[in-house]
């Protein structure tokens, strides 16, 4: 029981340290970057272990080493796992760039672990990127190249890290752009930003200038003007909504377009095939040309399929039915249905008499109204809940998991950080935790057991895409709550557990991860693909 609570608090501290790694590159890109002096991770030998997460963020292809920790000291060692950098640091956060990796803070060294540059006076030196690292000296912001040399000298009161070769620095309160040389792009005249690898795809960031908002490329030219009152973020999307300052709304596109609409709506969610739900008193529809679809009414309801059709209500009206259409706005049927729920698979939910059932695109019942909840379809299955219980059905009604257990959620419907960018897990087997009494399983979209349902904690974590190995779902569990709980990673494309053995996986790049072994849980460890362990670290130190 002692070695289970000194591993659960491990696992715990792990976890934080992780989260916490996460959503700094989430929450800021600027990493390490802020006026004051970063907050380094304090370690301590519950805490002993490969610096991970972040490592995940940056480009390990031409370096090779990995920073490790052990006995108090940080060294590096290659994906065999050999130490070609034996621990003698204090700090090693980051991977090499161009042969040259931040230590100490304020050192830099070379690929056999000599000191090339070194200067007490500098507080911090960040990551490179582009070939530069942010340094802070005598209270002021640089930039370094991996010489040591400050390439831009310390005169800002911030500034970003460089990408797609431009930063952002701080003078007098403003930002203003600058290239890798130091060469002003725009003016000291940017109130506010947002800048990070997120916008990389896009190529342009959001900007506040003069009190409203617009976006910037990275050669500092206003491909949106800066007149909406709200930010306008491009990252996998193509389009954006706004709100000009005159309280207007329009639809923004990427190559700086703005198509205003004639009076102040609110978007509901993201476009369906090149239509875009709004509400402006009551719900309508827009295409993303700025056409009004369906004009918002007083006490109007919507309903817009991913296929861009459509159904539309009157709610003054208790007894008046949807009337469902397609998306060139030609009618598909009329009903007397009150409740219904969007298109998936080319079926509606639709209440009849208090029960659940599906329609067809011409109005017929393809799967009779028997059940209390009726849900989506995900790539061939829905949830739905019959005589108290939750199971899963198939397109023709047929069973797929009897409806017997107390809960069924999907585990894959959520946004995630992924590959520097922000994007939906989809997936064509879709994974589903079910509990039946106090205990909790994960089932596939084909009604195949992943784990049993024996677990008293089964939990989602996150969702990552491992660029390798297709998105893998990090799930904690345990048989018993009091025994604390452990990790797994299931690949949600096939629904197969990923290296079984270890618990807290983690991708470090070119194959290689990291994880504590089961029933070993006072070491931590690399390995391959195939689970061969080629590094060992002892937590304990």
């Amino acid at each position: 029981m002692k070695k289970r609570a000194m591993y659960q608090k491990f696992t715990e501290i792990l976890g934080i340290s992780i989260l916490m790694l996460i959503a700094t590159v989430l929450i800021s890109p600027r990493v390490a970057l802020a006026v004051t002096e970063p907050t380094y991770q304090v370690w301590d030998k519950g805490q002993e272990h490969v610096g991970l997460s972040h490592l995940w963020f940056t480009d390990r292809a031409e370096n090779g080493l990995i920073p490790v920790r052990q006995n108090g000291k940080w060294g590096f060692i290659n994906y065999q796992g050999k130490f070609v950098i034996k621990p003698q640091f204090q700090l090693a956060r980051d991977a090499f760039y161009q042969g040259v990796a931040v230590v100490n803070r304020n050192q830099l060294i070379n690929s056999k672990g000599k000191v090339i540059f070194q200067d007490k006076s500098i507080e911090y030196i960040g990551g490179f990127n582009n070939g530069l690292a942010i340094a802070k000296k005598n209270g002021k912001i640089g930039y370094l190249n991996t010489k040591g040399k400050f390439v831009i000298s310390p005169t800002y009161e911030d500034g970003t890290s460089f990408y797609s070769q431009a930063a952002l620095v701080k003078k007098n309160g403003k930002w203003a752009l600058i290239n890798t040389k130091g060469k002003l792009l725009t003016a000291f005249n940017i109130e506010d930003k947002n800048y990070g690898p997120e916008y990389r795809k896009s190529g342009q960031f959001p900007v506040k200038i003069n009190g409203l908002w617009g976006s910037m490329n990275y050669k500092g030219k206003l491909v949106v003007p800066a007149e909406f009152k709200d930010t306008i973020e491009f990252r996998g999307n193509t389009l954006e909504w706004g709100l000009h300052r005159d309280a207007y709304s329009a639809i923004v596109r990427q190559d700086g377009l703005i198509i205003p609409l004639d009076n102040q709506y609110y978007s509901l969610g993201e476009p369906q095939n090149g239509l875009w739900k709004i509400q402006g008193g009551g719900e309508g529809i827009v295409d993303i040309s700025g056409k009004i679809i369906v004009e918002p009414q007083e006490d109007q309801k919507v309903i817009l399929s991913e296929d861009g059709s459509y159904a539309v209500r009157d709610m003054k009206d208790p007894s008046a039915g949807w009337t469902f259409y397609k998306k060139d706005q030609t009618l598909l049927f009329e009903s007397n249905y009150t409740d219904i729920q969007a298109f998936s698979k080319d079926l509606a939910a639709v209440k009849v008499n208090q029960k659940w059932g599906y329609v067809s695109k011409q109005g017929n019942i393809k799967i009779p109204a028997q059940y209390e909840e009726a849900n989506l379809f995900q790539m061939g299955s829905a949830v739905i809940r019959k005589s108290g219980k939750y199971g899963l059905i198939g397109t023709r009604g047929e069973v797929i998991l009897p409806a017997k257990y107390d809960e069924i959620v999907p585990l894959i419907e959520r946004t995630n950080y992924m590959n520097n960018r922000i994007e939906k897990v989809t997936t064509k087997n879709p994974l589903y935790r079910v509990k039946l009494k106090k205990n909790y399983g994960i089932v596939d979209s084909r009604g195949k057991f992943v784990m049993d349902v024996k677990y008293e904690i089964l939990d989602i974590d996150r969702t990552d895409y491992y660029h390798d190995i297709d998105p893998i779902a990090t799930i904690q569990y345990a048989l018993k709550a009091k025994d604390g709980s452990i990790t797994t990673a299931i690949n949600i494309e096939t629904g197969k557990r990923i290296f079984p053995k270890y618990a807290s996986v983690n991708y470090l790049g070119e194959g290689m991860y990291s994880g504590i072994p089961l029933g070993n849980n006072s070491k931590y460890v690399i390995f391959d693909a195939k689970g061969k362990e080629v590094f060992r670290s002892g937590i304990d130190g």
